[in-house]
C-alpha cells in the first residue's frame, strides 16, 4: 500500500498523543508525518514520541499544508476554525476531532462502521468529523440493531471523565484528590465545583430548556448520524472523578420485542463491540477495563418493560482512544478504500 502525507494539528495535546500511538500501532501508510501546533503550545526545540522517534513540532501556518493527504485537527476548535478550510483547500482530507465542526450540519459525522459511504459525498469542502465520543459509544452498537427494527425512544446517561476537558483538567483532579487527603479546603477553578469525590450533572453551560449545551449537541449528532431528525433522545451527562474511561446507562424502547439474548447475540458478532455480560459472578464492563481498548465493553443487558419493549444496557469505552482516536484513523482508512484519497 502507498503511504499517505499526514498532517496533525494539536499532536501534544491529549488526543494528539494517543492519535500518535493509534496511527502507529494500527501501521497507517505513513511516507510523511507533519506535527504542527497553535502559538500557545509550541516551543522551538520540543518533541514527541512517535513509533519510538523522536518528531520536533513546527508552528502552525497555511503553507505547512501543501502537499498533505490527510490532516488531523486535535487542537484548540479556533484554531481549527480558522486552518481546517486552509488545509481542505490544498485538497487534503480534513479529520476533525476538536469539536469545532460538530455543530455545523452541512459537515459530515463519521463512523465508519456506520456511513463510511458519506464519505463518497465530499465535494470541494473535505472535512468531516469524528463525533463526540459519547456519541460513539452509544450510536456504534445500536446501528446493527437498527436493521432489526425501529428505535423509538432512547434515554442514555453518559458518565464522562475530566480527560474530555483536556490535560489541565487531570492536573486539576490530582491536584484536589490531594487536597481532600489532606484536609484542606477544595476551591473550584476549571469547574463550579470540587470533581474529586464528586459528581457533577454539568458537563457544559446551561441552556434555557434545562439542557445542557453538550445535551443538546449529544442529541443533534445522534439525530444527525441516522438521518432521524424526530428520534426521541434523552440525555444526560455527568462529569466523573475519573481520568480516563466513559460509561453508559442506555434503555431503548424497540419498535417489536427483542429478547436479551437476540441483543447479545448481535452484539456478540458486532465489530468494534466486546461483550461482557455475566453479572451473577461479576462480570460486567468497567471504565478502567476499558482503557487502551479499541473495543466498546458491553454488558448489563436485560429487559425492563416487555409493554413497551423496552431493554436497558451498560457499556464503558476509552474515551480518548476508542471515542476519538480509533474513529479518526478508521475514518482515513475507509477514504483510502473509498478512493477518496
Amino acid at each position: 500500500m502507498a503511504g499517505y502525507n499526514v498532517v496533525i494539528v494539536g499532536a501534544s495535546e491529549l488526543v494528539g498523543q494517543e492519535l500518535l500511538k493509534t496511527l502507529a500501532q494500527r501501521r497507517f501508510p505513513i511516507s510523511g508525518l507533519k506535527l504542527l501546533e497553535g502559538p500557545a503550545n509550541f516551543s522551538k526545540g520540543r518533541k514527541v514520541l512517535f513509533a519510538n522517534r523522536e518528531l520536533e513540532l513546527q508552528e502552525i501556518s497555511s503553507r505547512a499544508f501543501q502537499d498533505t493527504d490527510v490532516v488531523f485537527f486535535c487542537g484548540n476548535p479556533e484554531i481549527v476554525q480558522h486552518f481546517a478550510p486552509v488545509a481542505s483547500d490544498t485538497g487534503a482530507l480534513v479529520i476533525d476531532l476538536s469539536g469545532a465542526f460538530r455543530g455545523d450540519d452541512r459537515t459530515p459525522a463519521i463512523i465508519p462502521e456506520v456511513n463510511a459511504k458519506d464519505l463518497s459525498n465530499l465535494k470541494k469542502k473535505r472535512i468531516v468529523v469524528s463525533p463526540s465520543p459519547s456519541v460513539i459509544q452509544l450510536v456504534l452498537p445500536l446501528n446493527v440493531l437498527r436493521s432489526w427494527t425501529s428505535l423509538k425512544r432512547i434515554i442514555v446517561h453518559s458518565f464522562e471523565p475530566v480527560s474530555e476537558n483536556g490535560q489541565i483538567a487531570l492536573e486539576l483532579l490530582s491536584g484536589e484528590i490531594k487536597q481532600v487527603l489532606e484536609g484542606k479546603m477544595v476551591v473550584p477553578h476549571l469547574y463550579h465545583h470540587q470533581i474529586a469525590f464528586n459528581l457533577l450533572p454539568e458537563t457544559e453551560n446551561f441552556l434555557d430548556t434545562g439542557m445542557s449545551k453538550s445535551e443538546a449537541r449529544f442529541i443533534r449528532e445522534v439525530r444527525r448520524l441516522w438521518h432521524l431528525p424526530e428520534l426521541n433522545v434523552i440525555a444526560t451527562s455527568i462529569r466523573v472523578p475519573l481520568y480516563i474511561g466513559m460509561s453508559q446507562s442506555v434503555l431503548v424502547d424497540f419498535g417489536r420485542q427483542i429478547k436479551p439474548d437476540e441483543i447479545r447475540e448481535v452484539f456478540g458478532t458486532t465489530p468494534g463491540v466486546r461483550l461482557l455480560d455475566e453479572p451473577t459472578v461479576s462480570l460486567y464492563p468497567q471504565p478502567w477495563q476499558a482503557i487502551n481498548q479499541d473495543d466498546i465493553l458491553i454488558g448489563r443487558i436485560r429487559e425492563v418493560d416487555p409493554a413497551h419493549n423496552t431493554l436497558a444496557f451498560w457499556s464503558s469505552m476509552d474515551n480518548l482512544r476508542r471515542g476519538a482516536t480509533v474513529n479518526a484513523v478508521q475514518i482515513a482508512e475507509s477514504a483510502i478504500e473509498l478512493k477518496v484519497i
